[in-house]
């Protein structure tokens, strides 16, 4: 199973104070737990990004001709992680108008939207099988 980001991937994203509040369950959780629910985060995102893409037909793990992760996949699998972690410890945000939805749905949302564009060909990353 090939990972498409790292923790510094979501770091940069929604900043490290944030990634490490959101991979607590508890106040007591060691370093070690926190690692852990980081990395189960990017295997989940990962593994979400495999199924969409082998569903499409496409090779999987999606690298390019020097086996490295597109940037755009870190992107998405950074959205979809830095998500999952927030998502687990249970959301109870709503709109202005009452209707559930958290602070970072819209992360949520662009991962889900370029990753269905990469499945239905409208979006095309560089990967071993589309260069060569």
């Amino acid at each position: 199973m090939s990972c498409y980001c790292s923790e510094s991937d979501i770091n940069a994203t929604f900043g490290s104070i944030n990634v490490q509040e959101w991979a607590k369950l508890g106040d007591t959780d060691s370093d070690a737990t926190i690692a852990t629910r980081i990395s189960r985060a990017i295997t989940v995102a990962s593994e979400e990004i495999d199924d969409v893409l082998r569903y499409a037909g496409m090779e999987i793990p999606c690298e390019d001709s020097d086996g490295l992760t597109p940037a755009s996949l870190e992107q998405i699998c950074a959205d979809l992680a830095g998500v999952w972690l927030y998502e687990s410890r249970g959301v109870d945000d709503v709109d202005g108008a009452g209707n559930p939805r958290h602070k970072l749905q819209y992360h949520a949302e662009r991962a889900e939207r370029r990753l269905q564009q990469i499945a239905d060909r409208r979006r095309k990353i560089n990967t071993r099988s589309n260069t060569g």
